[in-house]
């Protein structure tokens, strides 16, 4: 499954973000913004097409980069862009 995003629509700043980034986080990233409230891996990954596990591990990098906060609710954990 694709996930097609109108770049022309997003914030300069998300976007410079996005070119310094390597290729494996930039469709993550890109996706985590364009969802607008915190989002499971698994939302994720269904959009992009890649694996659970993959999308999460891209996430923990984007939240150690202070690219991206974790919120845990019971027993899932959430991921949104900071903005």
């Amino acid at each position: 499954m694709t996930f097609n995003i109108d770049t022309e629509k997003l914030p300069r700043k998300v976007l410079e973000t996005a070119v310094k980034l390597n290729d494996p986080l930039k469709k993550v990233y890109v996706t985590l913004y364009c969802c607008e409230e915190p989002t499971t891996p698994k939302e994720i990954a269904k959009k992009l097409g890649y694996a659970r596990a993959y999308v999460h591990m891209r996430l923990c990098q984007l939240e150690s980069m202070e690219l991206a906060k974790r919120t845990e609710e019971e027993k899932r954990v959430k991921f949104e862009a900071i903005k």
